[in-house]
């Protein structure tokens, strides 16, 4: 008997909590699950900025990054530098050597020609400290400019260098390790070129023969070390633009008003300051409008947003690691920017803000792709926005079920 009871109980049980998750299903008209209460979603809009600029950011190669990156643009110019090793110190090349090259991404075609010159590289170096290459140690050679071809496919094309077997026979540079070739474009433009990183680095291949001996080997290795110096100097602060660029880091900053009159319950009254602090932000995505897009056409671009901790900036100025935070739960946003504006989640900045936690000092935007490649993209600023291109804030919010005093 006992045992019948108990599971007459356990079915019962089962049965109620059936119930209850159908009771809990959220409805299409409100996000918080809240069905019972009638409380809906509510948007707001943010559109006053009082500061806005972009400043550049100290960026140095990781020695990681998955293409090597040679060109120049905007006054900044990337080498890429391969090390091969495995090279006899005496030996007798046979037929033609040729370095390989898988190239990915070349800069527009309205610069061509893009043509690609090789040099020699007499210094040690090490793969995240290639600022330290001095122009001096960086030596042509005789190697005819390779011209590379007015379209590169996304995927992969290979480049075919051929490289004189004299400079093979003398790769050797007293107290220097390997044979270090360096990469540079003629005339500015750039090229992307795959890294060991991702497979499919670069590869030097030749035939040859040791001193005395008739057998002939293959030389055929991908270089052991392989990555890119970048030199070059830019404004710190360009005020009145927002601009991301990824050689040298500039980063934005913008500074926005979330007045209380925004936030109103059903009834279109102001909510309290208390009721600011206890209501629910379900998402909030800051919207800007692409003036200028020479790179992202068909190639991701991931947006992180910081918050500001200084209160001290009167003016625009260039901010350090140090003056930025990371709040907890902030996602990065990414997009292929195919429209003509792009969304970035701040939902964890505004929930920080309006709830107390945080002040609102501004907020620094960067692309995760810094120091990677030439990318770079221009928004349209608020001071000079048309007025279908002005930026804002869209926040959806929910306001408190039982409203304070």
């Amino acid at each position: 008997m006992i045992r019948k009871n108990i599971s007459g109980t356990l079915i019962l049980l089962f049965v109620i909590s059936l119930a209850m998750l159908a009771t809990a299903c959220t409805r299409k008209t409100n996000l918080t699950g809240d069905n019972w209460s009638g409380v809906v979603p509510r948007t707001a809009v943010a559109d006053s900025f009082s500061m806005g600029y972009s400043y550049t950011h100290d960026g140095k190669v990781s020695g990681r990054e998955s293409y090597i990156i040679c060109g120049e643009e905007d006054g900044i110019e990337a080498i890429g530098v391969l090390r091969f090793i495995g090279l006899k110190d005496t030996m007798t090349v046979i037929g033609q050597p040729v370095l390989k090259l898988v190239a990915t991404r070349r800069s527009s075609l309205d610069r061509n020609p893009l043509a690609l010159s090789f040099h020699k590289l007499s210094q040690n170096w090490a793969a995240d400290s290639t600022d330290l290459i001095l122009e001096s140690n960086i030596s042509p050679l005789l190697i005819n400019e390779f011209a590379v071809p007015d379209t590169v496919s996304s995927a992969g094309d290979t480049l075919s260098v051929e490289i004189p077997a004299a400079i093979i026979e003398n790769w050797k540079t007293e107290d220097v390790t390997g044979f270090n070739l360096v990469i540079k474009t003629v005339s500015g433009g750039w090229l992307e070129i795959k890294s060991n990183e991702i497979a499919n680095g670069a590869l030097l291949n030749f035939k040859y023969q040791l001193p005395g001996a008739t057998d002939t080997l293959t030389y055929n290795q991908r270089p052991v070390l392989d990555s890119y110096r970048v030199t070059g100097t830019q404004p710190e602060v360009i005020d009145n633009i927002w601009k991301l660029k990824n050689l040298l880091p500039q980063r934005m900053f913008f500074r926005f008003n979330l007045a209380d009159e925004i936030f109103t319950d059903a009834d279109g009254v102001t909510l309290s300051s208390l009721d600011r602090k206890r209501m629910t932000i379900n998402k909030a995505e800051l919207v800007l409008f692409v003036k200028e897009n020479p790179y992202y056409g068909s190639v991701r671009c991931n947006f992180y947003p910081y918050s500001v901790k200084t209160d001290t900036l009167a003016a625009p100025m260039a901010l350090t690691d140090s003056d930025l935070q990371i709040i907890s739960n902030t996602f990065s946003s990414g997009a292929i920017i195919t429209a003509d504006s792009v969304k970035i989640d701040i939902t964890s900045i505004i929930q920080g803000i309006t709830s107390g936690d945080i002040s609102n000092y501004g907020v620094v935007i960067k692309n995760l792709a810094e120091m990677q490649n030439f990318g770079n993209v221009e928004f349209w600023h608020f001071s000079a926005a048309p007025d279908d291109k002005k930026p804002y804030v869209k926040i959806h919010y929910t306001t408190p079920f039982l409203k304070g005093d």
